[in-house]
């Protein structure tokens, strides 16, 4: 397109012109970067042992390893910083192409981003969990679900807390208000990065002691290796 001649579509993960058929990211950075799903067993793997003792965990997966300087990072960057909704979507998209086939979503009845206060939804604009889950539905059709569990208070950034203070940091933040709605379903709770799975821990830990029969399974985009 003419448009694309001035001012060329980039990879918004290495800054790569895109080409015909390619858009958010090129093909090179979907293919050599691994953003098919980290394992290939989603049931024992190193995110579903992370979160033992907080519900029934049926599956874990993360799109790519993380690395600060690397260019998973510009993409995360560029999601939450820079207002770039459509990147969170379309991971959102490829998550479910990628892992579809592997039967990752077989049996999943409903999709439950991690909540943000409504501070920060105020703050950013958008809450960049929710819009992956919205791109994993438009793909799979599962239901997304942001009513039911809700942030009920801040917590500092994770960023620069060592694990024992992540627990402490996310501990009692969250609170399920519509246990009905999820009682006797599988759970997918989806997040952007996770590092230790104290976020993630504490909202199936949430969920799973006010809800009765309830399968939980866990996605990111990213995982950090420690």
């Amino acid at each position: 397109m003419i448009f694309d001649f001035f001012l060329p579509r980039r990879c918004v993960a290495c800054n790569s012109r895109l080409h015909e058929g390619e858009t958010v990211m090129c093909s090179r950075c979907l293919i050599h970067d691994s953003m098919s799903g980290l394992f290939s067993d989603s049931s024992d793997n190193v995110m579903v042992r992370s979160v033992l003792g907080c519900g029934d965990v049926i599956r874990g997966n993360a799109m790519f390893e993380f690395h600060p300087h690397g260019n998973q990072a510009r993409l995360i960057y560029k999601m939450k910083y820079e207002g770039r909704r459509d990147v969170a979507v379309y991971m959102g998209h490829h998550a479910a192409k990628a892992l579809q086939p592997k039967g990752f979503f077989d049996d999943v009845d409903v999709i439950v981003p991690v909540p943000i206060t409504r501070m920060r939804r105020f703050q950013r604009g958008f809450n960049q969990s929710e819009l992956f889950a919205r791109g994993l539905s438009e793909v799979t059709s599962i239901p997304v679900d942001t009513t039911s569990l809700i942030r009920r208070r801040f917590a500092r950034s994770q960023t620069r807390l060592n694990g024992e203070q992540r627990q402490e940091n996310v501990a009692s933040a969250f609170s399920l208000v519509a246990s009905a709605a999820l009682e006797g379903r599988h759970v997918l709770v989806v997040d952007d990065i996770f590092t230790t799975g104290a976020t993630l821990g504490a909202c199936l830990r949430e969920i799973s002691q006010n809800t009765k029969d309830v399968r939980l399974s866990i996605l990111t985009l990213g995982l950090t290796k420690s």
